[in-house]
């Protein structure tokens, strides 16, 4: 749990950044900060989809 609350942390400060830049009018920030984004965002998604399936795998038992 522990991992996953830090990549939800790192996550937030990555679209925090993102936000400020916007708002100040600036890019919408470069390829590569978005492939940030989507790797984190598949690591949280990764780590639900396995939670979900062990729910449904102790659930049955």
């Amino acid at each position: 749990m522990k991992d996953l609350k830090s990549r939800l942390e790192l996550l937030e400060m990555d679209l925090a950044n993102l936000e400020k830049m916007m708002k100040k009018g600036e890019s919408y920030g470069t390829p590569e900060d978005w492939r940030h984004v989507l790797q984190k965002v598949r690591k949280v998604e990764e780590f639900a989809i396995t939670q979900l399936a062990l729910h449904k795998y102790m659930k049955k038992e």
